[in-house]
């Protein structure tokens, strides 16, 4: 039975496009995204931002300001062999045809994703390439926080 982590955290705040979660690969595991969530920890202003966000494979993982410990979802599984990084202060690289999902919502609400089973997002089983879920569109200053759960 495949063994299932998750992890979570905000982009760097501001309106430039910027990832909030990568989920990193090896060369030892693909790592298959099952669901994906985002939601804004800005507090909600005059304007009622739109935000559009996607996921996608990069090539590089940029520089993270942090990389979280994945938890496991089975607190009796061993550690991860992908590992995560979490607000960005240099993007990763994502190719044009790499975006798996392209979402638009309001900084009001939160979206979540979840796979139908056997049909996950799969990041390659290459050292340094990643699952990305970041915003690429938003109006005014904001936080994206997103949460990343996958299997290996």
């Amino acid at each position: 039975m495949a063994r299932g982590y998750t992890v979570n955290g905000p982009s760097a705040s501001g309106t430039a496009n910027k990832t909030a979660v990568t989920v990193i690969s090896s060369t030892s595991v693909r790592p298959r995204l099952f669901e994906f969530q985002v939601g804004l920890t800005t507090a909600p202003n005059s304007t009622d931002q739109q935000l559009e966000f996607l996921l996608g494979r990069t090539t590089t993982t940029g520089t993270a300001g942090s990389n979280p410990t994945p938890l496991p979802v089975d607190p009796g599984d061993v550690a991860a062999v992908a590992t995560a990084g979490i607000t960005h202060s240099a993007e990763p690289t994502y190719t044009a045809s790499s975006f798996l999902a392209d979402q638009a919502m309001n900084q009001r609400a939160m979206f979540r994703w979840v796979a139908v089973p056997g049909y996950e997002f799969l990041a390659p089983a290459t050292a340094s390439n990643c699952l990305g879920l970041k915003n690429v569109a938003i109006t005014a200053a904001a936080v994206i926080t997103g949460t990343c759960m996958w299997f290996e």
